[in-house]
């Protein structure tokens, strides 16, 4: 194995992707007073079933194969410091909302358990924490909302088992979603209240912000069911509103949608990508919905290799965020 005392450590200008379908790779490079550019884009399609998704049980029935198919990704990649991007499904994502929050790491890591018991019956015992904090947007509060996945250990170490079999230094691991918010962020920068929408090969997400800071969260499992997206997200914006005290019901409102879909349900004909998609929730008061999908045209990037139909935007936003 690598001794890792020796080896350059750097900001990671390669982002890896793991999905069921396929391993992506982009890599970046970057200029202080420039957009990165993105360099080189590499995709290798995985064999049904080599890598399942799931928070409950392995992910790998054969860690040491995937670790090859690592390593054809990597043809011709001299750099080893990598960020890896892990797939959604692979844990248990959670919002929680608190009034004050530890300011020690043990402290807040207690405290997280605690709430992942209780609201999420989340018992497994070895639990690891990945989170982000958002501080409440009034200067004076003390409030903080934590977006926060429980993976199990056993997991993780597939993760890792399989970096260290290709050779790879992972500086920092972490979850799609977490890493597609600095995109949605920089598409919507002003707008007080906005959604992003991730749709992946095994479960949707939806997130609705308000000033910067996550509200709510969705999870909804998609595997086994042909899910008419437009539908599917259009339920869980009224779901949102329904019980949403800080709504005015009367009043009319216009909040943007984030998407970015994933896998074989981001195939979809060219028309449908039309920039001005708009969505009505209600007409009376009216709720507009501007559906902007993520596209590799409009990220904060310089590109230089061929698009492909299929960008691989969770690759691409770990390298970002890293």
């Amino acid at each position: 194995s690598l001794d890792v005392r020796f080896l350059p450590i750097h900001r990671p200008r390669i982002g890896i992707s793991f999905r069921a379908q396929a391993l992506d790779l982009v890599e970046v490079r970057r200029r202080r007073t420039r957009l990165p550019t993105v360099v080189r884009l590499v995709s290798r399609s995985l064999p049904a079933g080599m890598l399942a998704p799931s928070a409950t049980a392995p992910n790998m029935a054969d860690p040491a194969v995937v670790a090859k198919e690592l390593q054809v990704l990597l043809h011709g990649v001299g750099d080893r410091t990598v960020a890896i991007d892990l797939p959604m499904a692979c844990g248990t994502p959670a919002l929680c909302h608190f009034e004050t929050f530890p300011t020690a790491h043990v402290e807040q890591e207690a405290l997280l358990r605690w709430r992942l018991r209780q609201d999420e019956h989340l018992m497994a015992p070895d639990l690891a924490l990945r989170w982000q904090a958002f501080p409440g947007a009034e200067p004076t509060s003390t409030a903080i909302s934590i977006l926060v996945v429980a993976i199990r250990q056993a997991i993780l170490d597939q993760y890792h088992q399989v970096c260290e079999d290709a050779n790879l230094i992972p500086v920092s691991m972490g979850f799609s979603t977490f890493h597609l918010l600095n995109l949605a962020r920089s598409v919507f920068p002003t707008d007080d209240e906005v959604y992003l929408a991730h749709r992946t090969t095994e479960v949707l997400i939806v997130l609705a912000f308000r000033q910067g800071g996550p509200v709510r969260l969705r999870v909804k499992p998609t595997r086994r069911t042909n899910i008419d997206l437009k539908t599917e997200l259009l339920q869980t914006l009224q779901y949102f509103a329904q019980d949403d005290p800080n709504r005015d019901h009367d009043a009319a409102y216009t909040t943007p949608l984030y998407l970015v879909e994933e896998g074989t349900s981001a195939a979809v004909p060219p028309k449908v990508q039309d920039q001005s998609e708009v969505w009505t929730v209600s007409e009376q008061p009216g709720w507009t919905v501007p559906v902007v999908r993520a596209q590799w045209a409009t990220a904060p990037i310089v590109n230089t290799v061929t698009t492909p139909e299929q960008p691989p935007f969770g690759a691409l936003a770990c390298v970002l965020a890293a």
